[in-house]
């Protein structure tokens, strides 16, 4: 068991607690003396952060009257459960954003009114802007039209009832766009990932539709730490957390390699075959730097504490 930190600020609502983000949030908080009450639905919580300031409760999120009794044990609220749909481009799985990333945002949104909650912190996706060769501002255009249309639209609702409960009954709410997250523990579909374990068991990198879409790679550390700071302090309201810049997929095999030297693993880049999928613009990061000092990892320094990761890990398993 961790050793605890004196509670210095109070206790905290954790949804999707056992999710990649979610995990290191936890951790985070109890670092900086909150009590945790962390929801999670079907996978449970690694053993390193088992602590006396933390709760861990199993439910269903969907079930408004265990969600509400969880929301009326709490200070503040950290809302990153969500529902991924398998196929982001399947119109099937439209009603189920919908329901999970909007409408139920919203009801926990107002549980947190109705608790006089002093913080709520929503994390959305930093990929609903329309595409621009610069970085975009949180006041740029929002249009996700082209690509993950179906989960992108339903995080842009949930965005959009918080702050029409910001502004209708003052609820204390921070907005964080999350550009593309990676890190120790990210899901293996994750092209950071799938790039890392090729190197790491030498084999060819596969690089799809020419590694022309762009993407802003942020190191999941950064924004867990930014998070912890929004729940004490800054004004309320939207905030961009990214790199503050895109990198093409053949520009991120690239660096993947170079993080590798010794390894000498060959990139092997694939023709598109059809439309080439849309790309993802640089977030700007100006307002978080200005409001919290937010300064993230270089894409080449979160790979090479990656790689330090990730080897420490497979090291660990061949001497089990």
């Amino acid at each position: 068991m961790r050793s605890s930190v004196a509670n210095t600020h109070g206790r905290v609502l954790v949804t999707g607690a056992a999710g990649f983000v979610g995990r290191y949030l936890v951790s985070a908080l109890l670092d900086d003396g909150w009590e945790v009450l962390a929801l999670v639905h079907e996978r449970i919580l690694p053993k390193h952060l088992e602590s006396d300031a933390l709760q861990v409760i199993q439910g269903d999120i969907n079930d408004l009257t265990f969600i509400r009794n969880a929301v009326s044990q709490v200070d503040a609220v950290c809302h990153l459960a969500a529902y991924i749909p398998p196929n982001y481009e399947d119109s099937e799985y439209a009603e189920r954003c919908l329901q999970v990333n909007s409408l139920l945002t919203l009801r926990i949104a107002e549980f947190a009114v109705e608790r006089y909650s002093r913080r709520f912190i929503f994390f959305s996706s930093g990929q609903a802007h329309q595409y621009s060769e610069a970085p975009v501002s949180e006041n740029a255009p929002l249009y996700p039209a082209k690509r993950a249309t179906y989960y992108l639209t339903s995080k842009l609702v949930g965005e959009l009832y918080l702050e029409h409960l910001r502004y209708l009954n003052n609820l204390p709410a921070i907005t964080l766009r999350v550009a593309s997250c990676y890190g120790f523990g990210m899901p293996e579909k994750a092209v950071v990932y799938r790039f890392m374990k090729c190197v790491l068991e030498r084999l060819p990198l596969q690089v799809w539709d020419g590694g022309i879409p762009t993407y802003d790679f942020v190191y999941v550390s950064d924004v867990v730490q930014l998070a912890v700071a929004a729940l004490t302090s800054g004004d309320s309201g939207i905030y961009n957390v990214g790199s503050g810049r895109a990198y093409s997929v053949i520009e991120l095999a690239q660096a993947v390699v170079d993080t590798f030297p010794e390894k000498e693993v060959p990139i092997d880049v694939k023709p598109p075959l059809d439309s080439i999928p849309a790309s993802f613009p640089a977030l700007s990061i100006e307002k978080a730097a200005k409001t919290w000092n937010y300064s993230p990892l270089s894409l080449k320094d979160g790979l090479a504490k990656l790689r330090k990761q990730m080897e420490q890990a497979l090291s660990v398993d061949s001497n089990l």
